[in-house]
């Protein structure tokens, strides 16, 4: 996913999505096996960050979202951690200019990378990687339906455009680009949605990429958002 050049909803449009970062700190690259939400056994009683939750907040709305899937079917949602067995890896780039979240990474996630420019340390644009194990009765096509309702009940949510299909390291995906309000200010929020078969048919990886900052971070995010879409491998 590459974003646009331009300011406002084009500019926005779809930065999230290299933020796979996962675990792209000061090595070239790095396995991403990611992380969830919910417990090990149940992805519906989660408060912790998972593929049903990865947005900047969770916010309650009229959207479907994925963790109503998960809910609504029966599904098991289960935390990923690096080097789990029949995990994938996710072999990400890193990007020029960013570093390991560190302390900054968000309870739950895999891993995060951040903007190191000192100009923007107060609040740097980030790039946050999650990857839950889904269990049961899954459709990857619901799980695309339903990916987009997390941003769209974001605070002030304002489309940067269609969301639609992509992909990251030859696996399908979903990728979508807004606006949202947090504490008073307008910010960028891209995310892209990939589904990874297991590889021995137990069930079904999603990961999930997320790439935030204000508007005027659009520059570094649009950078790291292209090397990430055209560098990343992902191996069952």
């Amino acid at each position: 996913m590459k974003l646009h050049s331009g300011t406002g909803a084009s500019a926005i449009t779809l930065l999230a999505l290299g933020l796979a970062l996962a675990g792209c700190g000061s090595d070239s690259k790095t396995e991403a096996s990611s992380s969830s939400s919910s417990s090990s056994t149940s992805s519906s009683a989660s408060e912790s960050t998972s593929t049903s939750s990865a947005a900047p907040t969770e916010a309650a709305g009229p959207n479907p979202t994925i963790a109503d899937y998960i809910k609504e079917n029966g599904i098991t949602e289960t935390p990923v951690k690096p080097g789990d067995p029949g995990a994938p890896t996710v072999d990400l780039p890193n990007p020029e200019g960013w570093a390991d979240a560190g302390a900054k990474t968000p309870a739950g996630a895999y891993g995060a990378i951040i903007f190191s420019d000192p100009a923007m340390a107060a609040d740097p644009p980030s790039i946050v990687a999650i990857m839950s194990k889904l269990t049961g009765e899954v459709d990857p096509a619901k799980i695309f339906e339903y990916a987009p309702g997390e941003l769209k009940n974001l605070p002030g949510y304002e489309s940067a455009g269609d969301g639609g299909d992509a992909k990251l390291g030859g696996f399908d995906a979903y990728q979508i680009g807004a606006t949202y309000v947090k504490d008073g200010t307008k910010r960028l929020i891209a995310q892209k949605t990939v589904v990874i078969p297991a590889a021995d048919g137990s069930g079904v990886f999603v990961l999930q990429l997320n790439a935030s900052g204000t508007e005027d971070q659009i520059g570094p995010l649009m950078d790291a958002t292209a090397v990430i879409d055209e560098k990343t491998t992902i191996t069952p």
